[in-house]
């Protein structure tokens, strides 16, 4: 039986995950120990990433609504701010004019 040096130095050293060569034809599902476990083909991998994109996405969605919604609650609010404040000034208005003496 070949002890496990011997396998680790016969074993190619795999790329790293960022390297461009990781959508070559083959690249590692499962790495232990340093030896390639298993491999992937190239479209399972891209289909692994169209995934892990999509789940990205819909989390950026969900926040965005999330955000939304908020924003919503904050305008609806600014409006009913800026109705209060007319309506005294607008009483305000009244109450200075009816200080000043008629013309």
């Amino acid at each position: 039986m070949a002890s496990a040096e011997e396998i680790q130095v016969c074993s190619p050293p795999l790329p790293p995950p960022s390297s461009p060569s990781s959508l070559d034809t083959f690249s590692p599902a499962r790495v232990a120990g340093g030896l390639r476990v298993g491999v992937v083909d190239p479209l399972e991998e891209v289909a692994r990433k169209i995934r892990d994109t999509s789940f990205s996405l819909t989390k950026l969605l969900e926040a965005t609504s999330a955000v939304s919604a908020q924003v919503e609650e904050i305008a609806l609010k600014r409006t009913e701010n800026a109705c209060f404040l007319k309506t005294w000034r607008d009483l305000l208005k009244e109450g200075y004019d009816s200080l000043n003496p008629a013309n």
